[in-house]
């Protein structure tokens, strides 16, 4: 994966100088809010909020202005949730939040359709590499003022919660070594009105986070991982706003 992902990024940087003789060229600055989640190989867990902040270009390819292509840099956070309990001899009711921040470069091919005088509106497809910088999850007993963030970063060790963490269905909670790299299909579509930009994305991962899954019934993690591709794979939806310069 890093020989991939350091394939794609080298090919977009020598290849984006030649693009950029053209005039035809927008740079465009996004934040975003919505959903996030894993799917496949384990069961018992939420969505969780995520979101992003990117800049990008917006390049011309034909001279009519409809073939787009979308190179963008992005900080995002990925991750679920799950409710559970903490604790060994004395068991209490627990929510846990796992947020996995990611370094992540989407690449897309777009068709922009003019709609009105100075309003736009674009289709666009393509892949994403994304390299984790860091995963952390914090836990918060329920009825107490007792919050916690364990110091592990996931994508460095695995973390076990010290023996004392576990699901809603009181399955034990552990996690392996989260895989930095992570890549899959980006889309989405956007309404461009004068330089304002609201849009709606959507990624799917294709590779794992993850060698295994981490809590949840055994029996409903192998249905899962049979309907859903193996192992799990980070999943995200979002509304941005934005601005074209």
């Amino acid at each position: 994966m890093n020989r991939i992902a350091t394939l794609v990024i080298g090919v977009m940087l020598t290849g984006l100088p030649l693009v950029m003789k053209g005039q035809d060229i927008n740079w465009q600055a996004r934040v975003g809010i919505g959903y996030a989640h894993v799917f496949g190989g384990v069961t018992n867990i939420d969505d969780h909020m995520g979101f992003h902040i990117s800049g990008g270009a917006d390049i011309g390819l034909s001279k009519n202005g409809v073939w787009r292509f979308q190179p963008s840099l992005q900080f995002v956070r990925k991750g679920w949730k799950f409710d559970g309990y903490y604790g060994n001899e004395q068991i209490m009711e627990a929510e846990y939040s796992t947020r996995l921040n990611y370094l992540q470069l989407p690449l897309q091919m777009a068709a922009r359709l003019r709609i009105g005088q100075e309003c736009f509106f674009t289709i666009r497809t393509g892949g994403y590499v994304a390299y984790g910088l860091s995963g952390k999850t914090s836990m918060e007993l329920l009825n107490t003022d007792y919050h916690k963030t364990f110091g592990t970063n996931h994508f460095s060790d695995a973390f076990d919660f010290n023996s004392c963490t576990y699901d809603k269905e009181s399955h034990s909670v552990s996690y392996p070594k989260f895989n930095r790299w992570d890549a899959g299909a980006f889309g989405g579509v956007d309404l461009i009105f004068q330089h304002f930009i609201i849009g709606c994305n959507v990624s799917v991962g294709l590779t794992k986070v993850c060698d295994a899954g981490f809590g949840g019934q055994s029996v409903g993690n192998a249905i899962s991982s049979l309907m859903l591709g193996g192992y799990p794979k980070n999943i995200t939806a979002d509304v941005s706003i934005g601005y074209q310069f």
